[in-house]
């Protein structure tokens, strides 16, 4: 993982170097920034668009200073790009729904319980033949606040992926 330490820069370097080393990262991958104080970060993630980032919270690098790190991980420009079909097949989910057999609102509804009994951060993995699931689930997650990956085909019946953010 890159690192960019900033502490001791002016602000205009700051900013130069920030957006210099996001651009130069790809998708999925993370930079690190060390920084002087937490409060130095809000003019550094004006230069980046909002949708392209998820920034960890402030941490301390130790006890005594004044000294911070946090990360950038970079996220795909358009949604619809997030996972290849390779990239869902080696997805080791943390739960599993099984709503095969089951038409509309019930896979949409076992999702919302499923969710539940996973972590943030983890993935749940939904089984569904009904086609309306490809729209209900997506539209859900978005609502929610949580991560749609995608979905498999496979045997007759779909794969969805959500990844609980929440």
């Amino acid at each position: 993982m890159p690192t960019l330490d900033l502490r001791g820069m002016i602000l205009p370097f700051a900013l130069l170097k920030v957006s210099n080393a996001f651009k130069e990262i790809g998708t999925g991958e993370t930079l690190e920034i060390l920084l002087e104080d937490p409060d130095s970060m809000r003019d550094l993630l004006k230069i980046l668009p909002p949708a392209l980032y998820k920034l960890t919270p402030p941490k301390k690098i130790r006890d005594e200073g004044t000294d911070f790190c946090i990360q950038l991980l970079k996220q795909p420009e358009n949604k619809e790009d997030i996972m290849s079909d390779l990239d869902l097949s080696a997805i080791n989910a943390a739960s599993t729904v099984d709503a095969r057999g089951s038409a509309c609102p019930g896979p949409l509804l076992e999702a919302k319980k499923g969710v539940g009994k996973v972590k943030v951060g983890e993935i749940l993995e939904i089984f569904s033949n009904d086609s309306g699931t490809r729209n209900d689930i997506p539209a859900w997650s978005k609502k929610v606040g949580h991560d749609y990956l995608g979905f498999l085909e496979v045997d007759g019946y779909d794969k969805h992926y959500v990844q609980r953010n929440k």
